[in-house]
């Protein structure tokens, strides 16, 4: 066969990594799935301690309320603090100035990295949900997974957001649990507000609330969401997704900059 007839039957991908991202479009993705099953003790422990939490719950026979309330905080929590730490330690590290260095646009690399982290804590967070199912009411477990799973996706683009913005892993950390408590209160997991107020109008567009009525119900008390609390929770978590994406390159910019020198 002539060479330029090779050529064409075996087209070489442009750009500036070369060929590895184009034979493997995710691989940021499947990267941070290698290292969450090399980190087998911090694996271990992202399962093992939420279950103790929900356990000691279930076992004490907490009022379903203050059961809710305790797991939607410690769910939320648990998806923006599993995204901006991380990345600002990649930042530190220099690995997401490498993965600036690839082929890769920036907007694939903070996307994967947003699914990757919400797919992780999703099965991390699983057994937790399992066992509130069996202490409560295991019908409401499928609509409560996927809800987790899209609270956990915003969460993590949240996470993003703040860790592009802070300066340090402790500045992180404070950014993220602020953000997160006045995200819950607005979704009125801490208190109910009274009817035709300003606070009841803000909840009925929060994006945790729907999560706090799936855990209640899970529980035994209550209903689950309505098509109104399912929607906000969706439009949020497209809306800073898509947001998070767009502006990706600012972002890993910002991230690169905490390079220790």
């Amino acid at each position: 066969m002539p060479a330029d007839r090779v050529a064409d039957a075996h087209p070489q991908p442009r750009g500036r990594g070369g060929s590895l991202p184009f034979r493997f479009p995710l691989l940021v993705m499947a990267l941070e799935w290698r290292l969450a099953a090399r980190r087998r003790r911090l694996m271990i422990l992202n399962v093992a301690i939420p279950l103790l939490l929900v356990g000691a719950l279930t076992l004490g026979a907490a009022p379903p309320h203050h059961a809710a309330a305790v797991t939607t905080v410690l769910f939320a929590l648990f998806g923006t603090f599993g995204s901006a730490i991380p990345l600002l330690r990649d930042g530190e590290t220099g690995l997401v100035a490498r993965l600036r260095q690839t082929a890769l646009s920036a907007h694939s690399i903070v996307l994967q990295k947003t699914l990757a982290g919400a797919a992780l804590d999703t099965a991390q967070l699983a057994p937790s949900l399992a066992v509130l199912a069996l202490a409560g009411e295991a019908a409401a477990l499928p609509l409560t997974l996927a809800v987790l799973a899209a609270s956990l996706l915003l969460a993590n683009a949240i996470g993003a957001w703040l860790a592009a913005l802070a300066r340090s892993v402790a500045e992180g950390a404070l950014f993220a649990a602020l953000a997160t408590l006045l995200l819950l209160h607005a979704s009125g997991v801490f208190r109910t507000p009274a009817p035709a107020t300003t606070a009841a109008r803000l909840e009925a567009v929060a994006p945790y609330r729907a999560l706090h009525e799936c855990l209640l119900a899970l529980g035994g008390e209550g209903a689950t969401p309505g098509r109104a609390g399912i929607l906000a929770l969706l439009a949020a978590m497209l809306t800073v997704t898509i947001v998070t994406t767009i502006l990706a390159p600012k972002m890993l910019d910002a991230l690169g900059l905490r390079e220790r020198r």
